[in-house]
């Protein structure tokens, strides 16, 4: 019997001093079996959680923010996780600016 090893990656990404984005997955082989792709900001000195896709609870989804504390959960269009850490990733990359924007427009 072969037994599937499970590797564990992360890494961050700076967009500035004050944004950075988190990713972290598991895969087996080619297939990622758990992810959490978080985009942080530091806003009045403080790192706040901006939004966050992962996997938790079994199955991908996306947790939005609010001040506060409070978060909307929205699940994605797909059940398969090498696309959706794609997505997910792609989404911040091209989005962290607007997603601090409405942020901050939320403090006020």
């Amino acid at each position: 019997m072969i037994r599937a090893i499970r590797r564990h990656k992360e890494y961050q990404q700076l967009f500035s001093e004050d944004d950075v984005v988190l990713v972290r997955f598991t895969h087996v082989g080619e297939t990622v079996v758990t992810f959490s792709v978080q985009y942080l900001a530091r806003i009045n000195q403080e790192w706040q959680p901006i939004v966050r896709f992962d996997t938790a609870h079994g199955h991908a989804h996306v947790d939005i923010s609010h001040p506060g504390g409070t978060q909307e959960t929205r699940n994605l269009p797909t059940s398969n996780y090498n696309e959706a850490l794609v997505m997910a990733i792609d989404d911040i990359q091209a989005r962290w600016e607007f997603y601090r924007e409405r942020y901050e427009r939320w403090l006020t």
